[in-house]
């Protein structure tokens, strides 16, 4: 069997950057920027104020004060969006708005509220320096300046510099499509009451969440009985082999493993190859990687397949740990491991020497040092394990038990922007 470590090496240098697409711009949030993208114009593109007042000629406003007030004459009135027509000369000024163009001449703003209007004119109340409240043509972005690389994560402020810079339609790569399967005969929909020997399907909703949340989107979603030949089939048409719009990858919950009634390994085999079966971890053992090639449907390529345990709790970290790392790599990311952080045990944690063990965990900052404590009970079936866990406790597979107030290091989960990573690090500012 693979170490977890050996698996995800196998399974990400089997992965491909997927294609890249120009999408409109609001579609672009979370993508990953495919193209280096270069200032066109300067930012802000002229001089123009930062408040709401009167641009002046600094040297007017020597001495200035509430006492001793200097009294300009006010030239004209320049919105946002209008042009100035006169420049400001020796004891005159020229009222400006948030955004407006400076008046040629000008060399500093004045703030509306250090002023005062009178009979006389204008009433200037503090004296000023030359660049006051001016923003400078430029000293945003320069033309011609690169402001957004390849491979940058498409966020707000990303957003907001492509629009600024006219790239409406950004060359992104691709969002991953991803189908999930859930298997299974004693399986029934969430709104149904099971019946004797049934269970209600969670793990389909559940990866369908996941893959939501890891940036990818949903190709399908559908639940197989436990049959060779419908196995074979809907992996089939989720891989495209029916003509149909292929699936990335595709993601299985149960019928890996070595049961009467455990077709998803066959069936794959049957149509793809499978580079990997089995892990040597705990929960998510009988986790299964393999590729479906396309080479005789005309879209051409290959789907991933992931074959998860079927147990919610295996489900769920097999996921964390091989699946979501696979879909950003394919999505164009660069950040595919979730940190790791040293915690300390507030219980005791059994294990048995042998397998690497994820032990389900909500981890809180005192002080300087993370403190960990086992959500109860971690048997793999126990959903219940995972509500309000943000991390995994990495038991190594040579340890034994570990005694309250041990140290050990946790794998973070759900955080899934760099800033966050970094805060949790510690390496934030905030």
């Amino acid at each position: 069997m693979l170490t977890v470590e050996e698996a995800l090496d196998a399974i990400l240098k089997a992965v491909k950057t997927l294609p890249c697409v120009r999408v409109p711009l609001l579609e672009a949030r979370g993508l990953v920027l495919a193209e280096d993208i270069f200032a066109d114009i300067d930012s802000p593109p002229f001089d123009n104020s930062a408040v709401d007042g009167f641009a002046v000629l600094a040297s007017d406003t020597t001495g200035a004060s509430a006492r001793s007030p200097v009294v300009l004459r006010e030239l004209e009135t320049v919105s946002a969006g209008d042009v100035p027509t006169v420049a400001v000369t020796e004891g005159a000024c020229a009222r400006v708005m948030t955004g407006a163009p400076m008046p040629a001449g000008a060399d500093a703003m004045v703030m509306r509220e250090d002023t005062r209007e009178t009979d006389g004119g204008l009433a200037i109340l503090e004296p000023a320096r030359p660049g006051d409240h001016i923003r400078y043509r430029g000293e945003g972005v320069r033309a011609g300046t690169r402001v957004l690389s390849a491979g940058t994560r498409i966020g707000a402020a990303e957003i907001g510099m492509l629009a600024m810079m006219g790239s409406a339609v950004p060359l992104c790569v691709r969002r991953p499509r991803v189908a999930v399967l859930s298997t299974g005969d004693e399986l029934v929909d969430a709104g149904l009451t099971p019946g004797p020997g049934q269970i209600r399907d969670s793990n389909s909703y559940t990866l369908a969440a996941l893959v939501a949340e890891a940036g990818a989107d949903i190709h399908s979603v559908q639940h197989v009985r436990d049959d060779m030949a419908a196995t074979e089939s809907t992996l089939r048409a989720c891989a495209g082999l029916d003509g149909s719009l292929p699936a990335d990858a595709i993601i299985t919950s149960g019928g890996v493993s070595v049961g009467d009634r455990d077709f998803v390994k066959p069936a794959l085999e049957s149509i793809g190859s499978l580079d990997l079966w089995r892990v040597k971890m705990k929960p998510g053992k009988p986790v299964a990687f393999g590729r479906i090639p396309r080479q005789y449907s005309f879209r051409g390529g290959e789907t991933l397949f992931f074959g998860l345990p079927g147990n919610p709790v295996s489900t769920m970290v097999t996921f964390e740990l091989f699946v979501r790392p696979a879909l950003w790599k394919m999505a164009g990311r660069r950040d595919l491991i979730k940190p790791r952080i040293p915690v300390k045990l507030t219980s005791g944690v059994e294990h048995r020497p042998g397998r690497q063990e994820f032990v389900r965990a909500t981890a809180v900052l005192d002080a300087g040092i993370w403190h960990a404590t086992p959500t109860g009970a971690q048997g793999s079936g126990i959903l219940g394990s995972m509500i309000g866990a943000n991390a995994l406790i990495d038991i190594s597979a040579e340890c034994g038990d570990l005694a309250a107030g041990s140290e050990a290091a946790a794998v973070i989960m759900g955080i899934h922007e760099p800033n966050a990573i970094n805060a949790i690090k510690g390496d934030g500012s905030e």
